[in-house]
């Protein structure tokens, strides 16, 4: 196995870069100039604000220009940019032009927002911060994983691959351990859109099931005076459990 990984979140600090759009044409103009930071910040970060609903909200972008704007069409064609197109700055940032020239110009400067509307691009720093927490091994890792804060989740699996693809990442280190099936599992998770405690609960649940499935394997590979122990220590423990759970229950029992 690799050295050990060491588990961070993250603190964004956001600021306004003083730009604003204030119809589909500007916005163009925002997003073709825009840091990969800012477009990183309004496009995914929102996957953070709203960790723990059921429905993601839409990206910022697709947001304004549904809700203010009122281009029902042009928000959609947005937001499936931003879900199937996220594998990097340069793609993200083309497919968003794209969709916006696909809009006549006449057109993108006529849907404009109301007065006190307009988008304000902001710009986002990211200070990494120490958990204290360090994964050996796979195993390790994912019982971190199910029990870190959100951010720790979004730090390693969303922002740190999409803002600094050269550097190595959580799931290169799952790979360099030599579970390749984790690392896609890791990799494919929380870059689908879901909201990250939906994304966390599903790849616990495939991550346990591939486990059982490999105790099982296991199992049904050692000797036979092995399996008959391995049967007779788990009898024992659930006796000890029910024993003990009646004991507890007993009225007359004096604790």
């Amino acid at each position: 196995m690799p050295e050990p990984f060491e588990l961070h979140g993250v603190v964004h600090l956001v600021r306004p870069i003083g730009y604003r759009a204030h119809d589909l044409e500007s916005l163009r103009v925002g997003i073709a100039g825009a840091s990969a930071q800012t477009l990183f910040y309004h496009a995914y970060q929102p996957q953070l604000r709203y960790s723990a609903v059921t429905d993601l909200p839409p990206d910022d972008f697709s947001a304004w220009v549904n809700g203010v704007v009122q281009d029902r069409e042009s928000a959609e064609r947005l937001s499936f940019a931003v879900q199937h197109r996220a594998g990097s700055c340069a793609e993200l940032r083309d497919a968003l032009v794209a969709v916006l020239l696909s809009v006549p110009e006449k057109a993108r400067l006529s849907r404009a927002a109301p007065d006190e509307g307009d988008f304000v691009f902001l710009e986002m720093d990211s200070v990494a911060v120490e958990t204290g927490l360090y994964a050996s091994d796979s195993v390790e890792l994912m019982q971190h994983l199910a029990e870190v804060e959100p951010v720790v989740l979004f730090y390693h699996l969303v922002e740190q691959p999409w803002l600094e693809p050269e550097r190595p990442s959580l799931i290169h280190w799952v790979e360099k351990g030599g579970d390749r099936r984790l690392a896609d599992w890791l990799r494919r998770s929380l870059m689908s859109g879901l909201p990250l405690e939906e994304g966390r609960r599903r790849l616990m649940r495939r991550w346990r099931q591939s486990r059982l499935g490999r105790n099982v394997a296991e199992a049904t590979a050692s000797p036979e005076h092995e399996r008959r122990e391995a049967g007779r220590r788990a009898v024992a423990g659930l006796v000890r459990r029910i024993t003990q759970s009646e004991w507890s229950d007993d009225p007359g029992h004096d604790s």
